[in-house]
C-alpha cells in the first residue's frame, strides 16, 4: 500500500528578470476584420453559440496547404457547442484564404453519422456524443492532407468509454469522397451495430484523452504520415494514465489489418484498413495485462498527462513526444526514497529498434542524463525511473523539486545551417516575492541534452499566473504565446519570440488580447513557415510568403474563437534626396513589430501612383527599420506623390502619402544674333 508521506518544497529564488518591450504593444491584424473563425450556420457552425471552454484546449491551428508549393495558410479546428435536442459538441475545421474563413469538409466517410449528418461539417464519428480537444497537422506526400484527431464517448460492446479517433481531408481531384474527411485505421468492432469503430485506443474500454498529432516519417521523407500520441488509462493493476504513440501503416495486399497492434476486429477473413490505413502502436511494451503495453511514462505508477508531438532533424525523421507526469508513486530507489509526487515534464525522441513493438523505442531526454523507456533498471522501468536523482536529471524542469505541467514542443532551428531540434514550453512554479508563481518556460536540446533558453530565466514576468503556452517556428524564428492573468479574474494573451542564435533570448511583441476569464484554455499559434523538409526547414517559405505567425483566441460572450495575425506598425514615409528632372530617391521607414516584412514604395503623378520600386524583405525586429529606393523615369518639373508600404501574408499597410518635385527642364539653348542671321541668309 501507498504510505502517507510529507515533503518539503525546495525553494529556489533566481534573478530578477525584467522584460524589456522595444517601443510598447502593437496591435495585430485581425483574421477577418470584425469577424469570427466559428461562425457558418448553414455547415452547422451557429456564432450565437459558444465554443468550449474547458482546459487544456477548445482549437488547434496549423499552417498548410492542399497544393505542392502553395503559400501555407491557417487552417482551424475547434469544439463547437450545439443545444438542437441530445446532440452534443462538435469538431470542425475551416480554413483561412482569400480573407475568409472557409468550412472544411461537408459529409464523413466511415462514422456512426456520416449519413445521417445533422451538422453536415462536423468531423464527429458519433454526433450524438462529444468530440474533445481537437489537434491538426498535415501530413502526405508535399505535406498536403489535413489530419484531424480528437476523442469522443464511445458506446457499444467493448467500448463505453473515451476513443480517440483520426481523419484526413479528401482533396483528390476525381474522387468521389472529395470535400469530405474519411476516418482511419483499423476496424475495431463496431459495439453491436453500425460501421466498424477505427479507434486508436490502446483498449477501447478504456478512458483516452488529450490526443496530439504531427506529420513525419522515419522513413521515407517525401512520404510524411500522421503519428498520434494521447494519454489513456491503463487496465489493472495500475489505473493511470499512461502515454501511448502509433504510427500509420499501409496494409499490405489482401491481409489489409491482420498483423497490426492494437488488434482489430476481423469482418469475414480480415481487419478491414479503413481509410486504407492501419495504426501501429510504437515502442517497448512496459505496463498493463502481461506488461504488453507500450507506455511512455518515466514512472508509470503515476499520471501521464496532455502529450504533444513534433518531428525533428534532417527530413523530419525524429519523432519527439512531451509530456508531463503528476500523483503520487509506487516507486522507491535503491536508498529507499520514493520517486518525485511534484508535477514533472519529460521528453522523449523515438528510435528505429526491430525489437520493439512498432519498430521503435522510446528514449527520455533531459537536463542532465537520458534513459532508454524500457524493463530494464531498479524499478524495472527503465533508468530515469531508478532513483529520484535520476529522474530528476531527466526532466525538462527548471527546478526538479517545482511543479512543471502542459508542455508543448515544436521543431525548429534558430541557425540554417543546423537541423531542426525540439523546442519544448511550458508552466511551472517559480518562488517570487514570497509566493509560488506560474511563469512560462522554454528548453531546447542542444547535443545530447536540454537547457533552458532565456538565460535560464522565464520568459514571462508578471506577478500573477501565466499558463498554457504554445510554441511554433517563423521560417528560423521560435515563437511563443500564453495566456497570464493580469490582474485578479483578468486575462490577457501575451506573444513573443526569440533573437540570438548563439544564445537565445527572448523579445516580448505583444501583452494585451483580451481572453475571456471563464475559458482556461490554451491560445494555438503556427505559422506559414512552421520548419518541414519541404520548405528548407523554415528558410524557404513555401509560395513566396514572409511565415507571419497567427493563432487562435477566446474571447466575448457568448465564448467566440477569434483569429489573430502579426502585423507591423504603420510605415512612416520620410523626405526625399538627389531630386533630378527625372529620378529621386526616396526614403521612409518600417517597424516590423515582431515579424518579417516586405516593405516597397509606391509612386507616381498622383495618390493613384501607378508604380513601385523593388520589394525589400525587413527581418524581424521590434524598432523603426529605415529603407530608401531609387525612383526613375518621372517627367520633370512635376508634383510626384509617394509613400512607402509594408506587406505580411495577410495584409497591406500603406504610410502617409509625400510629394517631391522634379527639377526642371533646362531652356532650349539660344543661338548667337551673328549665327542666326549667316542661317537665315542662307
Amino acid at each position: 500500500m501507498r504510505g502517507v508521506r510529507l515533503h518539503t518544497r525546495i525553494v529556489v529564488v533566481a534573478a530578477v528578470f525584467v522584460l524589456a518591450i522595444a517601443g510598447g504593444a502593437w496591435a495585430f491584424q485581425e483574421l477577418p476584420p470584425g469577424g469570427q473563425v466559428n461562425s457558418d450556420p448553414e455547415a452547422g457552425i451557429n456564432p450565437a453559440l459558444p465554443v468550449n471552454g474547458e482546459e487544456p484546449t477548445n482549437a488547434d491551428v496549423v499552417g498548410g496547404a492542399l497544393v505542392p508549393g502553395k503559400p501555407a495558410v491557417p487552417w482551424a479546428i475547434f469544439r463547437q457547442s450545439e443545444n438542437t435536442g441530445t446532440l452534443r459538441e462538435q469538431i470542425f475545421v475551416r480554413s483561412f484564404a482569400g480573407g475568409k474563413w472557409t468550412t472544411r469538409g461537408i459529409g464523413t466517410v466511415g462514422g456512426r453519422s456520416s449519413n445521417e449528418s445533422a451538422f453536415p461539417a462536423s468531423l464527429n464519428f458519433d454526433q450524438s456524443t462529444d468530440g474533445e480537444v481537437p489537434a491538426i497537422d498535415f501530413a502526405g506526400s508535399g505535406r498536403t492532407v489535413p489530419w484531424a484527431t480528437w476523442y469522443e464517448n464511445t458506446s457499444g460492446s467493448g467500448f463505453g468509454s473515451n476513443n480517440v479517433f483520426a481523419s484526413f481531408f479528401d482533396n483528390k481531384e476525381g474522387d468521389s469522397n472529395k470535400g469530405k474527411w474519411i476516418f482511419a485505421g483499423q476496424g475495431r468492432g463496431n459495439g453491436g451495430s453500425g460501421p466498424p469503430v477505427p479507434s486508436l485506443n490502446i483498449h477501447t474500454n478504456q478512458v483516452a484523452e488529450n490526443p496530439s498529432v504531427a506529420g513525419g516519417s522515419a522513413v521515407d521523407p517525401n512520404q510524411p504520415g500522421p503519428w498520434v500520441t494521447w494519454q489513456e488509462t491503463s487496465p489493472l493493476p495500475l489505473l493511470t494514465n499512461q502515454i501511448f504513440v502509433e504510427r500509420p501503416v499501409a496494409p499490405a495486399g489482401v491481409e489489409e489489418c491482420d498483423k497490426v497492434t492494437p488488434k482489430g476486429v476481423a469482418v469475414g477473413e480480415h481487419v478491414p484498413a479503413i481509410g486504407g490505413l492501419c495504426w501501429q502502436e510504437a515502442g517497448v511494451a512496459r505496463v498493463g495485462p502481461g506488461t504488453a503495453d507500450p507506455s511512455l511514462n518515466v514512472d508509470p505508477t503515476r499520471e501521464g498527462i496532455e502529450p504533444d508531438i513534433a518531428f525533428t532533424g534532417p527530413n523530419d525523421s525524429v519523432p519527439w513526444v512531451v509530456w508531463y507526469e503528476e500523483g503520487p508513486t509506487e516507486l522507491e530507489g535503491p536508498e529507499e526514497e520514493f520517486l518525485h509526487e511534484n508535477d514533472m515534464v519529460f521528453a522523449a525522441k523515438g528510435v528505429k529498434d526491430e525489437s520493439a513493438t512498432g519498430g521503435f523505442h522510446w528514449e527520455v531526454v533531459g537536463t542532465g542524463t537520458s534513459g532508454v523507456l524500457d524493463r530494464s533498471g531498479f524499478n524495472s522501468f527503465g533508468k530515469c525511473a531508478e532513483a529520484p536523482e535520476l529522474e530528476g536529471e531527466c526532466s525538462l524542469n527548471a527546478n526538479r523539486e517545482n511543479e512543471a505541467v502542459d508542455p508543448r514542443v515544436a521543431a525548429g532551428t534558430m541557425n540554417p545551417t543546423k537541423a531542426t531540434v525540439p523546442w519544448v514550453t511550458w508552466q511551472e512554479d517559480t518562488f517570487k516575492e514570497g509566493k509560488f508563481v506560474e511563469q512560462i518556460f522554454v528548453s531546447r536540446l542542444v547535443g545530447s541534452k536540454f537547457e533552458l533558453a532565456n538565460h535560464g530565466n522565464p520568459i514571462s514576468g508578471g506577478a500573477l499566473d501565466a499558463a498554457r503556452p504554445d510554441i511554433t517556428f517563423s521560417g528560423n524564428t521560435p515563437y511563443v504565446s500564453w495566456r497570464e492573468e493580469v490582474e485578479p479574474k483578468v486575462f490577457r494573451g501575451f506573444y513573443g519570440h526569440f533573437v540570438n542564435a548563439a544564445s537565445p533570448e527572448f523579445v516580448l511583441d505583444e501583452s494585451d488580447v483580451p481572453l475571456a476569464s471563464q475559458a482556461e484554455v490554451r491560445e494555438p499559434i503556427s505559422s506559414g513557415c512552421i520548419a518541414t523538409p519541404f520548405n528548407g526547414d523554415g528558410s524557404a517559405c513555401q509560395g513566396g510568403a514572409l511565415g507571419t505567425p497567427f493563432f487562435l483566441f477566446t474571447n466575448g460572450s457568448p465564448l467566440g474563437l477569434f483569429a489573430d495575425a502579426y502585423r507591423p506598425e504603420t510605415p512612416q514615409t520620410g523626405s526625399a534626396s538627389s531630386i533630378t528632372t527625372s529620378s529621386a530617391v526616396v526614403s521612409g521607414s518600417v517597424n516590423p513589430s515582431g515579424a518579417p516584412v516586405h516593405a516597397f514604395f509606391e509612386f507616381g503623378t498622383s495618390t493613384a501612383y501607378g508604380q513601385t520600386t523593388a520589394v525589400q524583405t525587413l527581418g524581424v525586429g521590434n524598432a523603426a527599420i529605415p529603407i530608401a529606393a531609387a525612383v526613375s523615369g518621372l517627367p520633370p518639373g512635376t508634383t510626384i506623390h509617394y509613400r512607402v508600404v509594408a506587406t505580411t501574408d495577410f495584409g497591406t499597410f500603406p504610410g502617409p502619402d509625400q510629394t517631391l518635385k522634379t527639377a526642371a527642364a533646362p531652356p532650349p539653348p539660344v543661338l548667337p544674333m551673328s549665327r542666326a542671321g549667316a542661317l537665315n541668309a542662307g
